[in-house]
């Protein structure tokens, strides 16, 4: 009886090891953690280096490619190429060079040699954004209250940080382009969103406002801008819940069809800078703590 009971309770110390050691192999290794500096509009930056230059890019989850302005490149003194992959960029432009830079580091990770792509808006807060063709070879926590970016080895378990009480975990569609896409409520009603840290609103096009039964004749509906092209709207909706976390009177835009690209809602940073976002690309999952739960 003496043995049985010794014999159990080292399978059981077996077991307990076995199960530690397979978590500590399964949990993605931190690779890079750097400080985020938040814009006034609400976005943030990330600090980077390119060929020895100390570079300030604006985190773009929504955008392709990761880019550089021209005007940061020429200060660099840094060759440009044509693009063998041009791409259209915001408002009809096409990126049609790329940063000839091959040493890219974010915080102690040294990045495989990624296309830069040079573009010409202005940015005035930032040197170019940093996009999801380098983002989504990683697990990435934003940690938008402490003002954190960590990047970790994609894996298929998450840290418990990124779990705690009043957390959300969602399965995520990664597009291909990069676009994490995942349905959230609207007032009740189901949408897809598209996860944005490059847009400083949240907004979605006239086409679903109709799904949730508003018009550009409904009450409550305020024009805010009138391009001469395009018409934002203000609307008082009531709830947008991310899994679990639900945000009171968010504040959401909406645009005639054709001023975002899609029909989706796209979910920007003035819903967003309260939160905590895990992205795990490689298991297409997204872990959300609102604001209650940092």
């Amino acid at each position: 009886m003496i043995a049985t009971r010794t014999a159990a309770a080292c399978l059981m110390v077996f077991c307990l090891a076995s199960e530690g050691a397979r978590a500590a192999e399964c949990a993605p290794a931190r690779l890079a953690t750097v400080q985020t500096v938040s814009l006034p509009d609400g976005r943030i930056t990330v600090p980077v280096t390119v060929e020895g230059h100390a570079l300030s890019l604006l985190l773009d989850t929504g955008g392709v490619s990761t880019t550089v302005k021209w005007d940061t490149a020429k200060q660099m003194a840094l060759p440009v190429k044509q693009a063998t992959r041009p791409l259209a960029g915001v408002g009809g432009s096409m990126l049609n060079f790329t940063l000839a830079g091959q040493n890219f580091s974010l915080g102690e990770l040294r990045v495989a040699n990624k296309p830069i792509y040079v573009e010409t808006r202005d940015l005035p807060d930032a040197d170019g954004t940093l996009g999801p063709d380098i983002l989504n070879e990683y697990d990435v926590e934003i940690d938008l209250v402490q003002g954190s970016l960590n990047l970790f080895s994609s894996g298929y378990c998450a840290p418990a940080e990124w779990t705690p009480t009043g957390s959300a975990v969602l399965a995520v569609d990664i597009a291909p382009g990069g676009h994490v896409r995942f349905p959230v409520k609207v007032d009740g009603a189901t949408v897809i969103a598209v996860l944005d840290t490059g847009s400083t609103v949240t907004i979605l096009g006239m086409q679903t406002a109709a799904l949730l039964g508003i018009y550009p004749s409904s009450p409550g509906l305020e024009l805010l801008r009138d391009t001469g092209r395009y018409r934002i709207y203000a609307y008082p909706f009531h709830t947008l819940e991310i899994g679990g976390v639900a945000v009171k009177n968010p504040r959401i835009a909406i645009a005639t069809d054709g001023f975002i690209p899609s029909s989706d809602l796209v979910l920007g940073m003035d819903v967003l800078r309260q939160m905590r976002l895990a992205i795990a690309y490689g298991s297409r999952r997204l872990y959300v703590t609102g604001p209650r739960g940092n």
